[in-house]
């Protein structure tokens, strides 16, 4: 006992301790990891799920901004096309007027169906017209001109042009603090005389939805393309300081919207540019991230808390297992340290473990090396035998294939031959993608194959995605690199003819000219814009491999690297596409079969 003591003195940290900090080690640092993943996630996730919010809510505003404008333009044009109207007009600049049945007649049914027309259209505020003639004003749409002396805009009329961000000032002693946009119309006789000015105003938070909301956390302005600024009054002199830089924004995001982040100091924002050519401006909307990552970050609290507490009741478990695992090990130790200084004992053999079965070992080699020979014999032969049964148990092809054979049958004997073609497609394709005892497949193998994906990918689409061959004869047994044609297919399911999501085909064809075979694999698909086209080739033609994670480039890329190392650097693929109409895939091969060694 006195020598065990010893012993454990003369080691710093016992095996039981560092076993135990190992495991709890192990454990934290599974931990951190996980935590510092899980953040990383949250963190993207909540970024990328703000920046897709912050589209649609933008798709939201200009379609409302179209409606409004739609709803603006048509009174407006409602009005000035009225003949009854500007008949009126004409005669009160000459002096003349109705007699007063006449006249209250044409008040209640010309003026009152503008009013009719403003009050049950909630994107309009007031149509009015200031009448340049001594006439009988009828509130809320029939002024005299010099109303409009009034308004900030009278002094700068500009047909079809909107006026931002001013308030009713028609009659100074009733003005309102509702924040107006207008679109104006000068009416003119056939000499060129002006008749009325026709106003037609929609309030500001109509017109751009949510303008004057203030969260905290995001902002609105109007950015005129002359440079001025639109927005809340507490907000206008930040908007006034990022005046050039916002002037930048629009011009970088040309006629589309635009969505992107910032980064400004230790903080991220969202920035949407949405341009208007007809209001002659564009919308500009900030959001905060960090509202949006901190509501994330507390959502994930209570996961947390179960990860800590099961951190906590995990170490306390292992230390208390580490500990009564250990008490027996000390135990076998102590007593074979006897063994060891010439006693002849028999270790315990309590329990039916790990331990207790080094006992019993231990104790069989003491006991006879017969024994143990014969146990070691006996041990060895389990294993063998356990090899062949594991051997055994293992599943072919074969297997798989009359699998499907017989699930086929039963298709047929059930008369679901839809379900036994999709059986047979199966099938095919397994056994095609099974067979690699060569790189190289006849074409025909490769077409084959294509056949059968595309039936199985018909099952899951309500459309139906053609295959057209143009193929000829003396190309069936060319030899190509094997799932060469079929990531080309797969490439145009899913990005050019998939968003579509209705009838169409895929084209393959095959011709030889100068020398070079070429293999040409084309949709009628959604297409690629030059940017993306360009970008698409520089990726095919990089030197540094495709991250595994790209979302398109990676299958052509790896079809390019492929056919480069089998037949040369010289050939390969060439990609045209054409927006909104095609894209078109062309393989370059030697006529020669032979392979570049």
């Amino acid at each position: 006992m006195s020598t065990i003591r010893g012993r454990k003195r003369k080691y710093n940290i016992s095996l039981r301790d560092k076993v135990t900090i190992l495991i709890i080690a192990a454990m934290l640092l599974c931990a951190i990891l996980w935590t510092g993943v899980m953040f990383f996630n949250i963190q993207r996730n909540a970024n990328n799920n703000a920046f897709t919010d912050e589209q649609s809510y933008m798709q939201s505003v200009e379609s409302n901004v179209k409606s409004v404008e739609e709803v603006c333009n048509l009174a407006k044009q409602i009005v000035s096309q009225n003949y009854a109207l500007i008949e009126y007009i004409k005669m009160t600049k000459k002096g003349e007027d109705l007699d007063p049945v006449e006249k209250i007649s044409f008040y209640n049914n010309e003026i009152s169906s503008i009013e009719t027309m403003t009050n049950i259209n909630p994107y309009l505020y007031q149509v009015r017209l200031f009448v340049n003639s001594d006439i009988t004003e009828k509130r809320p749409c029939l002024y005299k001109i010099e109303r409009m002396k009034n308004m900030t805009w009278s002094k700068n009329i500009v047909n079809n042009k909107w006026n931002y961000d001013y308030v009713d000032k028609v009659f100074p002693d009733g003005i309102s603090n509702t924040h107006l946009a207008g679109i104006l119309d000068e009416i003119r006789d056939d000499d060129g005389e002006l008749l009325a000015v026709l106003e037609v105003t929609t309030k500001m938070d109509s017109l751009f939805m949510n303008f004057y909301r203030n969260t905290g956390s995001e902002w609105t302005c109007f950015l005129e393309n002359d440079g001025r600024i639109y927005s809340t009054q507490s907000q206008s002199k930040s908007w006034k300081r990022y005046q050039e830089q916002l002037l930048q924004y629009v011009k970088s995001a040309g006629k589309k919207e635009k969505t992107f982040f910032v980064n400004s100091g230790n903080k991220r924002y969202i920035v949407s540019v949405l341009p208007m050519s007809s209001l002659e401006g564009a919308l500009i909307h900030v959001r905060g991230t960090e509202k949006i990552l901190n509501s994330y970050y507390r959502s994930q609290i209570p996961y947390i808390l179960v990860v800590l507490v099961s951190m906590i009741i995990f170490v306390i478990g292992v230390i208390f297992v580490i500990k009564s695992i250990f008490k027996r090990f000390d135990r076998l130790t102590f007593e074979v340290n006897k063994i060891t200084n010439g006693q002849h004992i028999k270790l315990t053999e309590q329990g039916n473990d790990e331990i207790s079965d080094l006992s019993r070992q231990i104790n069989a080699m003491i006991s006879s090396l017969e024994t143990l020979n014969k146990e070691n014999t006996a041990r060895q032969l389990l294993v063998k035998n356990a090899e062949i049964k594991s051997l055994q148990n293992q599943i072919n092809a074969h297997f798989m294939y009359n699998v499907l054979e017989t699930i086929k049958m039963m298709a047929e004997i059930k008369e679901d031959y839809e379900i036994s073609d999709a059986v047979t497609s199966l099938g095919e394709m397994f056994r095609y993608s099974m067979k690699w005892t060569s790189g190289m497949v006849e074409l025909s193998e490769e077409i084959k194959y294509i056949k059968n994906y595309l039936n199985l990918l018909n099952l899951r689409f309500d459309y139906e995605i053609f295959l057209s061959l143009n193929i000829p004869k003396e190309f069936s047994n060319l030899q190509i690199p094997k799932m060469s044609l079929q990531p080309l297919v797969e490439n145009s399911v899913y990005h050019g003819i998939e968003n579509m999501a209705e009838d169409t085909y895929i084209y393959i064809k095959a011709f030889k000219a100068d020398g070079i075979i070429h293999l040409e694999v084309s949709d009628a698909g959604v297409g690629m814009s030059e940017t993306e086209l360009r970008q698409l080739r520089e990726r095919l033609n990089s030197t540094e491999t495709i991250d595994e994670g790209a979302e398109h480039g990676r299958a052509l890329y790896n079809v390019q690297q492929r056919i480069k190392m089998y037949f040369g650097n010289e050939y390969g693929l060439q990609i045209f596409s054409k927006e909104g109409v095609y894209t078109k895939v062309l393989i370059q091969i030697p006529e020669s079969k032979e392979r570049k060694k």
